[in-house]
């Protein structure tokens, strides 16, 4: 890693895990900030957690960090990856039979710590007293293209050598990619970080390693990523791993460029080209007197999304509570929304897709008010792009807040290499490149999820429309009662 140190290890079954490719690069390099991204499944948070154990291990009494955009996420995205990387889930210190990492605070840990005293703690964005206001030797942020560059301009300044252990302290983040324009690709260019591109065929569980001639094979492929040139090295594919490239290989429009070729961009075919994860998720309260609604997709093999939402009094709306999720029948899909309707979710109505109207009278059953706008795809498109537009205040007419579902992101879904949240849709969703030059289909025709976005557009519609007064009920705790 640095003169005078040692390399480690590590492995999760014996022999079958090391650092390869460009990831054997980032542990290499000495540079302060460094960023691992490329195409989906390349092994970038697996490595970088190993990379920040090995840190843990070498340098006794360091102060590290995991870091996510959201608490929950370190929860949900790195720890379960960390764990894996073990091969235990540390037990806390005054366990009968203590793991070599302990940790602090229960299930949802507050720091882990080393038998040298080394400590990684747990940090979100969204609670950011504990990390803005102390110093760490490392840290690891995941999905750091999801970071506005200001907050990762301040862990630059909180990563560093006045923590006083590392002589060079180590902030590290893996990424997918992102707009062609995004401060990480900027930073690099500068050379205030290092980036390294990573590959899904640098990932050992995918492919063998020591394959004869697989170095060569990597140069080719980087320099023409032919989805058929993988024939020649199928039969050094693990079966896990012949499977995981087949999904790769079938991913469509932007999520194709970024997931399989790891191209950054393609801006000019996007959607919804003014969405900003730094401008449209945010971290705010939301207000009791609020007017509540409820926006729904339905979905089975598809995701199903509901989304709850405040519309403020300036008509900016804000989504505070999101399901995403497949595999859900409407009777308990409607009952997952129940349960998560609290006492200030005096729901107005339910926005809902009138092509199904089963769901329409099951949720009526339910007692939910329901309006059920009329379908206009270019229409849809055209009143959430306005909305996302920011105005001459400064702000867009939409949020999301941040860490909105009320579940676990969907593991079907991440297997898939799909969305798991509606803000992933409008960060993928591109206009088809099969465009007929009739400006009506052409508008209409698009590539990627878009189940989040169909039910957002429908509230959308309906508040355009002044549909508050849409049917007869009274309002009650979560939901409205017929008459």
């Amino acid at each position: 890693m640095w003169e005078n140190s040692q390399y480690y290890a590590y492995t999760f079954i014996p022999g079958d895990f090391a650092v390869y490719g460009r990831m054997w690069d980032l542990w290499a390099s000495d540079a302060g900030v460094k960023v691992a991204g490329g195409t989906y499944d390349a092994g970038k948070t697996y490595s970088s957690v190993a990379y920040m154990d090995t840190l843990a291990m070498e340098w006794d009494g360091a102060r590290m960090t995991f870091v996510h955009r959201a608490l929950n996420r370190v929860y949900r995205n790195i720890l379960p990856t960390y764990y894996k990387y073990l091969g235990y889930t540390p037990t806390s210190r005054d366990a009968k039979n203590p793991t070599p990492v302990t940790r602090y605070g229960g299930e949802k840990p507050e720091f882990f710590e080393y038998p040298n005293g080394t400590r990684i703690y747990v940090n979100g964005l969204d609670q950011p007293n504990n990390l803005l206001s102390d110093f760490f030797d490392a840290g690891f942020v995941n999905q750091c293209e999801l970071l506005p560059f200001e907050t990762w301009d301040e862990l630059t300044a909180r990563v560093s050598e006045r923590a006083g252990v590392m002589p060079i302290a180590q902030l590290i983040g893996d990424c997918n990619p992102s707009t062609k324009n995004h401060w990480i690709r900027q930073q690099a260019k500068e050379k205030k970080l290092e980036y390294f591109a990573l590959s899904f065929l640098d990932n050992p569980e995918i492919v063998d390693q020591s394959a004869p001639g697989l170095e060569a094979f990597k140069r080719e492929f980087e320099n023409n990523p032919d989805p058929k040139r993988l024939k020649k090295i199928e039969p050094y594919l693990s079966d896990s791993g012949l499977r995981r490239v087949n999904r790769l290989k079938n991913l469509e429009g932007l999520r194709f460029k970024r997931g399989f070729l790891g191209v950054w961009g393609s801006g000019e075919d996007l959607v919804f080209e003014d969405f900003y994860p730094e401008t449209h998720i945010v971290d705010t309260t939301i207000m009791p007197n609020w007017p509540r609604y409820l926006s729904v997709d339905w979905g089975y093999r598809d995701a199903a999304s509901v989304i709850w939402w405040a519309h403020a009094p300036d008509d900016r709306l804000y989504a505070y509570k999101e399901i995403y999720k497949t595999g859900l029948i409407k009777p308990e899909l409607i009952q997952l929304i129940k349960e998560n309707c609290d006492r200030y979710d005096r729901i107005r109505y339910a926005a809902v897709d009138s092509a199904d109207q089963d769901g329409v009278e099951q949720l009526r059953r339910a007692g939910f008010r329901v309006n059920e706008p009329k379908k206009d795809r270019v229409a849809q498109i055209q009143a959430l792009q306005k909305r996302l537009k920011v105005d001459d205040t400064g702000q867009p007419a939409i949020f999301f807040l941040r860490d909105r579902l009320v579940h676990p992101p969907d593991e079907t879904l991440k297997e898939d290499y799909l969305p798991t949240e509606v803000v992933d849709e409008f960060l993928e969703l591109s206009y088809s490149e099969k465009r007929t030059g009739n400006p009506q289909k052409d508008d209409a025709e698009t590539i990627g999820e878009k189940h989040g976005i169909d039910g957002t557009s429908y509230l959308v519609r309906t508040l355009e429309k002044g549909s508050d007064s849409i049917g007869s009920g009274r309002v009650i705790h979560g939901s409205v009662r017929m008459r």
